[in-house]
């Protein structure tokens, strides 16, 4: 039998490496580390992501065989997009606190009305509400765990306690 997280790393890294391989486009990875730093990462054709044993982000760069790896404990958020066009990243992003949260989380700069989901990592709906501009969430009634809480604009990790 599966374990239900492992299931869920596998879809995310499933999903991930898929956006990857439809577009022969290069792209950029943003990982976004809980301190709020960022690790900017150009990936093309032949690039590789993927999770290590269930605990780490691997980061193949295909022509120089470099590797990068990060625990999934590090990452607050991973954001891909396509590089051509691409303007610098808004200030306006969505954001949330605490994290980990044990009962409130509050989610800032949400612009316009946007449909918020929140995931366990096997996939499963757990919430799902309509919110604008600076919200907070009761989260109290979610067991323990790791959760993916997607809004139009991003996915963020978000760890309940």
């Amino acid at each position: 039998m599966r374990h239900p997280f492992r299931q869920g790393l596998l879809l995310l890294a499933f999903v991930l490496a898929t956006a990857f391989r439809v577009n022969a486009q290069s792209a950029i990875l943003v990982v976004t580390m809980n301190d709020g730093s960022e690790q900017t990462f150009p990936m093309y054709e032949g690039d590789r992501l993927y999770f290590e044993d269930n605990v780490k982000l691997v980061i193949e760069d295909n022509p120089t065989k470099s590797v990068t790896k990060i625990p999934l404990a590090d990452i607050r958020k991973m954001t891909c997009t396509e590089s051509e066009g691409v303007a610098e990243a808004s200030e306006s992003a969505v954001s949330m606190f605490p994290n980990p949260v044990h009962d409130v989380l509050t989610l800032r700069n949400i612009t316009g009305k946007q449909t918020i989901s929140i995931y366990a990592i096997d996939g499963r709906l757990m919430k799902t509400f309509e919110a604008s501009g600076d919200q907070t969430i009761d989260v109290g009634d979610l067991p323990m765990g790791l959760y993916l809480v997607k809004a139009q604009t991003c996915t963020l990790k978000m760890i309940k306690l």
